[in-house]
């Protein structure tokens, strides 16, 4: 392999590996539509909610998930995804990954806040279509979870200007605009 596909194959890894950034970011600032530039129009999600797994079950079309996601992460509190060890393998215009994630959930129960905090792995297939990267099927295996009681304490002068909004009055989008 000579050096200049040996950097094509730096940027498109380093490509793919934005591509499991924006689709976490998307979760965690409830954007439907940056979730949605995630994925090509027939892709697939295969997913299942360890805590809720009668409730949230999916193996269909990716962008017709989209919408009952963002309807059940409005719900939650607040929401936290964390992706690392992406391991990315490249064959021409398709690639494979498995990337780490860790994920913080606060919701209700009862009249309780609970806190679900999972680890797990998203597996992804990945497609170029006319130099353009996209996920065809993502999935995702979880390794461990807890479910307990809440136990953040935020200061009731805590301004919320310094604290993350799940949509896009969120700090961020005033820096990036992906």
């Amino acid at each position: 392999m000579d050096m200049q596909e040996k950097i094509q194959q730096l940027l498109d890894k380093q490509e793919l590996t934005e591509i499991m950034y924006k689709f976490a970011r998307a979760l965690d600032r409830v954007d439907g539509e940056l979730m949605k530039s995630t994925y090509w129009q027939d892709a697939t999600e295969e997913h299942q909610d360890p805590i809720f797994p009668d409730l949230f079950f999916y193996n269909d079309n990716a962008h017709q998930f989209i919408e009952p996601a963002m309807k059940g992460f409005r719900a939650l509190k607040a929401t936290q995804h964390r992706i690392s060890n992406p391991l990315v393998e490249l064959d021409g215009d398709t690639a494979t990954a498995e990337a780490y994630v860790w994920a913080y959930h606060v919701h209700e129960e009862n009249g309780i806040d609970k806190e679900g905090i999972l680890g797990g792995r998203h597996h992804f297939r990945f497609e170029r279509r006319d130099g353009v990267w996209k996920i065809k099927h993502r999935s995702t295996v979880f390794d461990w979870n807890q479910n307990q009681n809440a136990s953040a304490i935020w200061a009731d002068s805590f301004s919320d200007k310094y604290r993350g909004q799940r949509n896009h009055e969120d700090q961020s989008y005033d820096y990036l605009s992906i």
